[in-house]
């Protein structure tokens, strides 16, 4: 059975599972039904009018977490609040009220929530967090310090403790305190590239170099090349000290680390400009802010989405114009499936900046999500023009027609996309893979073998290509011989893939092998029990050996199953007439390959 396209992957965190988890269990965790929220890009200052109203304490509790399960967090806001009215003291309501306000960014409620939160537990992570970056936004660091100070270092508070205490003792003046502070996080491994980065920002920002420089380089060396903060921040400490060909030697390895980025442009571009660029972090309300976001990507990378998005919120109310945690915002609203504020969050991004070209990439894929595949498709274009050499516009666009099932336009999207590659890697076979599909799609046969063979030339062995043109080879009656191998082999590495596991049966009945063919389809069927498809595949091979009632059975499972009308027609017939009588099996079949 062939398979749908590659997706694209999220990339690493930086630090385990393990830690976020324990960040979320220490007071920003989702509710316990999995339940992720939303977050406004203004505080809601009012009830929203088209919420129904609760009538009491328990109405509001039960409403608010139905709203967090359908990831609204304005209504869970509201209801929250309305649950507050009836128990005001009581700490796991005041929690999920603090963590609403905070994901609407409502600064005003959430402090008073987090007050009372604090005095009810005095060790609630996110109340403390709440309150030191309201006393940051406030002027008042050495509040700040206090509430941060007040937390057990448990949890989740091992690692944003020491981060939002540094940079609160750099907010006091205190440079030595802060390095102290990060170098008291100790060695772990899963600490030292964030570690290390903040430390390099807060020697940057005091002008002491060569501490600076080392914590920079450990903060490269810890992330392995996936660091693009540390990267650009590197970069820019070297720019300004005229040493150039040092910055342009850390932008080359960030770029050869992930070769389809387009985060470096700019900075590519600026090294040969005169004039200092500004420092990463200017003052030390950049770097809190700075500490808010990182701890939000790590949250998102582990999909502790409710967690995230509070702090992509608080990092927005320290510094607005954050565009690292704008686009943050945007990604942690789409994976909500929040679409319409993820593309206000992705377009919240300045022109300016290095992550605008990724930011309207996303922004296109949100606009789909919502159905506006027309304005996204014309966003995509629009890129393509604006920049003739990168190949990621008409890549997304390509994709895009893809899913849509609009072959065509997709396999002229992905010529395009391929002609501006100047040579083809190993990482591109999936391109040649999708181009392959889009081309067998709109019956171009001939163009889409070459591609799925170009790519197993790129990708020997690649399960999700051998399937594709083995598959396609039996339902042609070609190479019966070579595209059993192939799929043979997919099945070796994928034994649990329905559709694969289809393939090689059908090649078997194809064959004529059907006592073989039967045991691998009724395996199939049971991986992807709802496929009209390999339901229909398993009737077959049924009927073949002579197990007729159960075989109509199977067909008439697959009818249920909504199937295409080609085979819906077939089904009818095979359930009315079965199965023709054998016209003689494949199995003689010359190989033409």
């Amino acid at each position: 059975m062939a398979a749908a396209p590659p997706g694209g992957g999220r990339k690493g965190a930086v630090l385990p599972a393990v830690l976020a988890l324990a960040l979320a269990a220490a007071g920003c965790a989702a509710p316990e039904d999995g339940a992720g929220a939303s977050a406004r890009s203004s505080p809601a200052d009012a009830a929203r009018a088209d919420l129904p109203e609760a009538t009491s304490g328990l109405g509001g509790y039960l409403a608010g977490r139905h709203a967090r399960m359908h990831n609204d967090t304005a209504a869970a806001h509201v209801y929250f609040t309305r649950a507050l009215e009836d128990d005001p003291a009581n700490p796991q309501l005041l929690n999920a009220a603090l963590v609403g306000a905070l994901a609407e960014r409502d600064m005003e409620t959430a402090g008073a929530l987090a007050r009372k939160l604090a005095a009810a537990s005095p060790d609630s992570l996110v109340a403390r967090v709440a309150l030191a970056t309201e006393a940051i936004v406030a002027g008042a660091p050495a509040e700040a310090l206090a509430q941060i100070d007040a937390l057990s270092a448990q949890g989740g508070a091992r690692f944003i403790a020491p981060l939002l205490r540094a940079w609160s003792l750099a907010a006091v003046d205190d440079p030595d305190g802060a390095l102290e502070t990060l170098r008291g996080m100790g060695g772990n491994a899963n600490f030292s590239a964030i570690r290390d980065y903040h430390s390099a920002l807060i020697a940057d920002l005091w002008d002491r170099p060569a501490e600076a420089e080392s914590g920079y380089a450990g903060a490269l060396g810890a992330a392995r090349g996936n660091s693009l903060r540390a990267a650009l921040a590197a970069g820019n400490f070297y720019r300004r000290r005229g040493r150039a060909e040092e910055a342009r030697a850390v932008y080359d390895a960030f770029l050869e680390a992930n070769p389809d980025t387009t985060f470096l442009d700019s900075a590519y571009r600026n090294l040969d400009e005169d004039g200092d660029p500004p420092p990463p972090a200017a003052d030390a309300g950049d770097g809190y802010a700075e500490a808010l976001y990182g701890i939000g990507a790590v949250l998102k990378a582990e999909d502790a989405l409710e967690s995230a998005l509070v702090y992509a919120q608080l990092c927005l109310s320290v510094r607005p114009g954050h565009d690292a945690c704008r686009l943050l915002l945007g990604e942690i609203l789409s994976d909500m499936e929040r679409y319409a504020e993820a593309v206000a969050a992705y377009d919240s991004v300045v022109e300016e900046s290095p992550l605008t070209w990724t930011a309207q990439l996303h922004a296109a894929n949100a606009l789909a999500e919502l159905g506006e595949v027309e304005a996204a498709a014309r966003r995509l274009r629009t890129m393509a023009r604006q920049d003739p050499v990168r190949a990621d516009a008409p890549i997304a666009l390509a994709d895009m027609m893809l899913g849509e099932e609009r072959y065509d336009e997709a396999a002229d999207a992905y010529d395009r996309a391929l002609a501006r590659i100047p040579a083809l890697e190993q990482r591109h076979w999936p391109l040649l893979y999708a181009r392959g599909m889009s081309l067998e799609r709109s019956r171009q046969w001939d163009r889409a073998e070459a591609d799925f063979l170009r790519a197993l030339e790129l990708e020997p062995d690649q399960p999700l290509v051998l399937n594709y043109l083995g598959y396609s080879w039996v339902e042609m009656g070609r190479n019966y011989d070579r595209a059993r191998r192939m799929i043979a082999r997919a099945v070796e590495q994928r034994p649990n893939d329905g559709y694969i596991v289809d393939s090689l049966g059908w090649v078997l009945f194809r064959l004529g092998e059907y006592d073989e063919a039967v045991g691998y389809l009724e395996r199939a069927v049971s991986l992807r029990p709802g496929d009209p498809v390999i339901l229909d595949h398993f009737g077959d091979s049924l009927w073949r050996v002579g197990r007729r009632h159960e075989a109509y059975f199977q067909w008439r499972r697959a009818l249920a199953f909504e199937p295409e009308p080609e085979l819906e027609e077939a089904l009818r017939d095979k359930v009315e007439n079965g199965l023709a009588d054998e016209p003689g099996t494949a199995a003689a079949a010359t190989e033409d390959l």
